[in-house]
């Protein structure tokens, strides 16, 4: 490319970038006088039905307070309803923590980790445990009349299999 072609696309280039920066300052000066005209028009329909900032925008904030955040759903903490003696606790909602569902396991009843009266109370304990334990067979011999079906069920598939 010559200089003197180099030049000419310099000076086009320059006059292009005023031209576009004129529309731009010519483009804004619109924008604010339609704007103007739109507040004007709203400023006077305000007055007109008297209406206030709380209708328009809900409750104000007076000047230099910062409007508090609206309160987000937090996980709420319940009170421990259950507790053994090293520290663990328990809501009693969801799903058991182990070290309840091993106290469990190794033949606790759950009231012996109530906290409060109820649970401290050992006569309450000792009527507890004895009403539980018919609860307790039973749900053991339900579970052990389905385990042959469960595993005459099996049998039978592994033998179509083959």
């Amino acid at each position: 490319m010559s200089r003197k072609s180099e030049l000419h696309r310099t000076h086009s280039m320059a006059k292009s970038l005023s031209s576009i920066l004129s529309q731009i300052e010519r483009l804004q000066k619109e924008a604010a006088s339609i704007q103007s005209e739109v507040l004007g028009r709203i400023r006077k329909d305000i007055a007109k039905y008297s209406l206030t900032a709380e209708q328009l925008f809900g409750e104000v904030q007076k000047p230099g307070r910062v409007a508090a955040k609206p309160a987000s759903k937090a996980p709420q903490v319940r009170a421990a309803k259950y507790a053994d003696g090293a520290g663990n606790t328990w809501g009693g909602m969801g799903k058991r923590p182990d070290w309840l569902r091993q106290a469990l396991e190794a033949g606790k009843a759950i009231q012996d980790f109530l906290i409060g009266a109820a649970g401290a109370n050992p006569a309450v304990k000792a009527k507890r445990k004895s009403a539980a334990a018919p609860k307790v067979a039973a749900k053991t011999r339900a579970a052990t009349k389905k385990a042959p079906a469960r595993k005459a069920r099996k049998a039978s598939a592994a033998s179509a299999t083959e």
